[in-house]
């Protein structure tokens, strides 16, 4: 446990030993809230015996939640690339995807679903606008695509 605890400052140290109930961490851009959080799920795992598949941890970039996912594997002596012992760890969107993936079948959402970025989504209108013979002039796809959204 003295790895999971060194390099941390009093506070940190404090908040990644809770475990008294829930705990909200609220502090500055670099203050360490990166490096609380991953020690803090490190802690959970490995000295409190929590399962990582019951941890969630949402992140608001990409690149956070790439470095949390390499330093939680440094910390817990596993390869970054294997995600079979991580945390539901991302961002917003993509822990979404990946639920939908394992879980969407139960409501109807085939695991092989797309998601479409804006310029996909108005080439499928313009193709099914032509399809149907509608003309992009009396409705331009972009309103078409306002509609449906």
């Amino acid at each position: 446990m003295q790895q999971l605890l060194t390099g941390l400052n009093d506070a940190q140290r404090e908040a990644v030993v809770h475990n008294d109930g829930p705990l909200l961490l609220l502090a500055g851009a670099g203050s360490g809230k990166t490096k609380t959080l991953t020690h803090r799920i490190a802690y959970l795992v490995s000295e409190q015996g929590v399962p990582s598949h019951s941890i969630l941890a949402v992140t608001f970039t990409n690149k956070a939640a790439k470095e949390m996912r390499e330093r939680l594997a440094h910390l817990l002596g596993e390869n970054p690339n294997n995600r079979s012992f991580m945390p539901w760890m991302g961002t917003f969107h993509s822990i979404c995807v990946r639920l939908l993936r394992q879980e969407g079948e139960h409501i109807g959402i085939p695991r092989s679903f797309v998601i479409l970025d804006d310029g996909d989504r108005q080439s499928f209108i313009k193709q099914a606008m032509k399809q149907l013979g509608i003309s992009e002039k009396s409705y331009p796809p972009r309103s078409i695509g306002s509609a449906i959204s």
